[in-house]
């Protein structure tokens, strides 16, 4: 009985050890990787946000004048709100991963310059997030592109019946 309380305090043991040996250490030269990816984060953050800007403002003329503008085709008024609700979408939507690589920028530089522990972890969930949003616009286009031609093939049997 005493052996195997042994063995289970030397497994323990051997955990904990385990765990304390997981630090990573970062050289220079990864900090100074990990800077300069963060200053092409931070410039591609600010021109998504720039970007997300003119995604609305144009949304929001589009739904005010797209109706006069699209009034001479099949769209009609309703195509201009339609057009413009598109962009307001489109542009909120790009808001997210802008944000989450701006901060991932922000708080990877501040914890490289003052060796912040908790700044890193928080830069790297972000960039996580950015990856995980990416990840989930790709999989809603691919369902949409497997949907569009399954629906297209099924138009196709369905009007070659017809005929």
């Amino acid at each position: 009985m005493e052996e195997n309380n042994y063995s289970e305090n030397l497994d323990n043991q051997e955990n904990q050890n385990q765990e304390e040996v997981k630090a990573l250490v970062f050289s220079f030269s990864i900090e100074e990787f990990l800077l300069e990816t963060a200053k092409w984060a931070k410039f591609l953050a600010i021109m998504g946000f720039i970007f997300t800007g003119l995604a609305v403002l144009l949304g929001l003329l589009f739904a005010v004048f797209g109706s006069a503008m699209l009034s001479a085709t099949t769209f009609g008024a309703i195509g201009g709100a339609a057009f413009g609700l598109i962009y307001i979408i489109a542009g909120l939507i790009y808001y997210f991963p802008a944000k989450y690589l701006y901060d991932f920028a922000v708080y990877t530089k501040q914890a490289i310059l003052i060796k912040d522990q908790e700044s890193i972890e928080y830069a790297f969930s972000k960039i996580k997030s950015v990856f995980k949003f990416w990840g989930i616009i790709v999989i809603i286009i691919l369902v949409i592109y497997f949907l569009a031609f399954i629906f297209g093939i099924a138009s196709a049997i369905f009007m070659g019946m017809g005929s």
